[in-house]
């Protein structure tokens, strides 16, 4: 199983969130993601610097729907 970072769109009290989660796939399609979402993390300043670069690359992804997880 492999993953990624996402945004996933979230609509609660009537109020839209956009947020980052990580997202699992089978194959090409994502079949669940964190209940929560996530933060960027690194044991070292480099670590979270390459942490950071692949969270920005969840925003040219589509977004996904909490709803449909």
């Amino acid at each position: 199983m492999t993953w990624n970072y996402r945004v996933v769109h979230r609509v609660l009290s009537a109020e839209d969130f956009y947020e980052i989660h990580e997202a699992y796939y089978d194959g090409d399609k994502p079949t669940s993601i964190t209940e929560e979402p996530v933060h960027p993390r690194g044991e070292t300043l480099e670590e979270l610097m390459r942490d950071c670069e692949n969270y920005m690359k969840a925003i040219n992804r589509p977004v996904l729907e909490y709803a449909d997880f």
